[in-house]
């Protein structure tokens, strides 16, 4: 995070609130601080300040300073510690272990690798039964002060594992960034381990020095953060070298470290655990990809569900949720999604905050994303069937307009437009905001009503008797007598105007002799759809059989499809031919789930 220089917003004298507010901050952060070790850190009366700063990558963030020392920095709702605290206070966090040659590539802005790792009875109870995402320090063989502060991605349980690959930790701040260079650039201290654990890591020669092809898998590129560090240590605390599979200088057979698939325990996930990783990895993973408005049972089901690994079995009645609705109104709290209920009863996900710190700190478990990399693989391997159905097609640009009508003509004829003109909505808004204004009709009182003089009065209906209406009462009043009309555009064509309301693809599911279910689309050529081309392709796609007929006014084609397809329909439109939800009716007829 402070790998590059950030740049300072405002610096100011923390105020009493401020202090107090701090003061409970690092207290619910830090239960294991007591009252006294509070009040020496943040003393009552010396001065702090606080200066608000924003990284290179856009994040920003609060800098709490006591004299010249950053003493906390502020995330969202994290405060975490920086390395000047973690040196009073070594035992703040759980702690990890790496080998000193380590120490270069974290102060280079590496993130720390599972294999670089030491494992023993000392080092697990400094980890302190380390949880994902869980806040922890990291500090080098023989030396107990922290080098850096970060975010485990993985759980104590999964470092333990043999043979175990990938980031354990990611950086946050560390000794020689930017946010220690703030500070008075105090070198790092030396702690001594206890004797026991000398004694016990006895066999391992510090001094020796470990080449760098040992220490990486790919070399860190500073300019774009992208590193892969790996150093193996094995339960005496010795290391093992990795080589990779194609270097030619491979001798010791018995050095080789072979990458193997990660042993899944599911006795280590709890089904709150499983539900959480599901919803944090499709939203990490799918965030923006996903069309919003969208039901939170679809989501759920085409999201949540896809992205938890089969052997896992999410059950959201087995969590201590019990239902979604209750799961989603905490990650609402959170500030990662937003819910409301657009029709009653039915909730739906009207927003995703993929660039909250929640989500940026947080990494998808390995399982899971071993799994959705599986699902990538997979559907990158089927054929593109939906490329041929029709060459080129772009959804034409679409304007709802309304046709000027008799009875509003007056208001309009102000603006020099005539009866018979179509005009989309924002012009009317405009039309009567330039009539209001002219003639002095708004509320001096109330600026969101107007004042009805006798044109107004006709135009809204003349057996109306109110007087003063709002903004959008007026506008609907107006609307609702102008007819319906519609511009389409499709791409490199001239723009066509027609009259009447502009109707959706109606897709309807329905029950035929013998109780067989029929899937029905119409309105397709309005939108430039050939349905004779997306009935042969569907009829290949689910294996279904198809037919085309007229509309009962016979300006249309109907697609009749055999049984309820609305799901393969639902991805056809929205991912091939990127119709918008708005253009879509029936969506919501998706087929019962199996028991």
């Amino acid at each position: 995070m402070f790998r590059k220089q950030y740049k300072v917003k405002t610096s100011t004298t923390i105020k009493g609130s401020d202090r107090r507010k701090l003061r409970s901050m690092v207290e619910n952060s830090f239960p294991n601080l007591s009252p006294d070790d509070i009040n020496t850190m943040i003393p009552n009366k010396s001065e702090m300040n606080q200066v608000r700063a924003m990284t290179h990558s856009g994040s920003v963030l609060v800098i709490y300073y006591t004299g010249s020392h950053p003493l906390f920095f502020q995330v969202g709702e994290l405060c975490y510690p920086t390395v000047y605290t973690l040196w009073k206070y070594p035992k703040l966090l759980p702690t990890v272990t790496t080998v000193p040659a380590v120490l270069e590539k974290i102060c280079n802005g590496a993130d720390l690798m599972a294999p670089g790792i030491i494992i023993n009875e000392f080092t697990l109870s400094e980890m302190r039964n380390l949880k994902v995402n869980e806040m922890c320090a990291v500090r080098i063989l023989g030396n107990l002060s922290p080098i850096a502060v970060g975010v485990a991605l993985m759980s104590q349980e999964q470092l333990c594992e043999d043979g175990i690959k990938g980031k354990a930790v990611t950086i946050m701040h560390n000794y020689k960034d930017f946010l220690w260079l703030s500070g008075d650039k105090t070198d790092l201290p030396i702690i001594q381990e206890l004797n026991e654990m000398c004694e016990r890591l006895h066999d391992v020669n510090l001094s020796d020095e470990i080449p760098p092809s040992l220490l990486m898998d790919n070399k860190f590129d500073v300019a774009n953060g992208n590193n892969s560090e790996s150093l193996s240590v094995n339960e005496t605390g010795s290391v093992k070298e990795n080589y990779s599979s194609d270097d030619t200088n491979i001798h010791k057979a018995d050095s080789i470290v072979i990458n193997a698939e990660v042993k899944v325990d599911v006795a280590n996930y709890t089904m709150d655990d499983i539900l959480y990783q599901s919803f944090m990895s499709a939203i990490k993973v799918h965030g923006r990809k996903i069309n919003l408005p969208i039901l939170t049972s679809t989501f759920y089901s085409s999201y949540v569900l896809k992205a938890c690994p089969s052997e896992l079995n999410l059950d959201i009645k087995k969590t201590t949720y019990k239902k979604l609705s209750v799961f989603l109104k905490k990650m609402q709290k959170d500030g990662i999604v937003q819910i409301k209920e657009l029709t009653k009863g039915v909730e739906s996900i009207v927003s995703v905050n993929t660039d909250c710190d929640i989500i940026k700190t947080f990494f998808v478990d390995p399982l899971f994303k071993s799994h959705l990399q599986a699902q990538k693989a997979e559907k990158s391997a089927e054929p593109e069937s939906t490329t041929n159905i029709q060459e080129n097609y772009k959804f034409p640009v679409v304007t709802e307009l309304f046709v000027i009508s008799a009875q509003v003509k007056p208001i309009f004829e102000f603006s020099g437009m005539r009866k018979g003109d179509s005009v989309p909505g924002s012009a009317v808004r405009d039309v009567l905001k330039h009539y209001v204004k002219e003639n002095s009709l708004q509320n001096e009182k109330s600026p969101r009503e107007v004042i009805l003089d006798p044109v107004l009065c006709d135009c809204v209906s003349k057996k109306e008797s109110k007087t003063i209406m709002t903004w959008e009462e007026l506008y609907e009043a107006i609307v609702s007598k102008m007819p319906h009309a519609y511009q389409i555009a499709f791409d490199g064509k001239e723009p066509v105007i027609k009259k009447g309301k502009l109707e959706p693809i109606q897709i309807t599911v329905d029950t035929r002799t013998g109780n067989k279910k029929v899937t029905l689309i119409q309105n397709l050529e309005t939108y430039g759809i050939n349905p004779e081309k997306l009935a042969q392709h569907v009829q290949v796609a689910v294996a279904a059989s198809t037919s085309l007929a007229l509309t009962q006014n016979g300006k249309g084609t109907v697609v009749l499809i055999q049984g309820n397809q609305v799901k393969y329909l639902q991805k056809l439109f929205l991912e091939m031919f990127k119709v918008p939800r708005k253009y879509l009716r029936g969506l919501e007829n998706l087929p019962a789930k199996k028991k």
